[in-house]
């Protein structure tokens, strides 16, 4: 399987109207002073890779990612790709609700993951499957191998969704587990 940039930006949205029901209180989730808009662009490159950036317009915010990201014979692993990169954009306003106002390092990075995943599962994705599916990093080459900047490593990262499953399984309400988790790192640092 693999998907087209249409498909992914019909994620997006689908994506987007939860994060705004879970996160904002049904408003438009804003990044860098603009609205989050489900619009994925794709550019060349086999190395799976996405990021934020304005649309045509300027108006709002979407994402574009490499042609090796939508390529990935895994949908799941795709979609919690594109869920990661929107985490980036709302990752500041989630660890504000979680009570980590300010925190950065690993923690930007991992609520973007704990993120991703709770969107996965709130959209029908099994805990097995997405875990199953995230497991298989080395192959979908969604994680790195080692840390590179604020990124943990693959294995660490899988770990960490891992652990929120764990807790939710255990009726821990979402932002009371990212903020165990996200406390918990090593360079967790926050500013009130």
């Amino acid at each position: 399987m693999s998907m087209n940039a249409a498909q992914a930006s019909a994620f997006a949205k689908e994506a987007l109207a939860l994060i705004s029901s879970q996160f904002y209180a049904n408003d438009t989730p804003y990044a860098c002073g603009l609205p989050m808009v489900p619009v994925v662009k794709t550019e060349p490159g086999s190395v799976p890779n996405g990021n934020l950036t304005p649309t045509d317009d300027e108006q709002g915010l979407g994402m574009v990612v490499s042609e090796g990201l939508l390529a990935i014979g895994d949908n799941v692993a795709i979609k919690f790709a594109l869920a990661h990169e929107l985490g980036h954009g709302t990752s500041e306003h989630v660890l504000s609700k979680v009570g980590l106002t300010g925190a950065s390092g690993e923690a930007t990075e991992v609520i973007a993951d704990l993120s991703a995943a709770y969107l996965l599962i709130q959209l029908g994705i099994g805990w097995d499957t997405m875990i199953d599916s995230i497991s298989r990093w080395r192959t979908s080459q969604i994680f790195d191998t080692h840390k590179d900047g604020d990124h943990p490593p693959g294995d660490d990262r899988v770990t960490y969704v891992k652990q929120l499953r764990a807790l939710i399984d255990k009726k821990v309400a979402f932002s009371d587990a990212a903020r165990q988790i996200c406390a918990a790192l090593p360079d967790a640092k926050t500013g009130h």
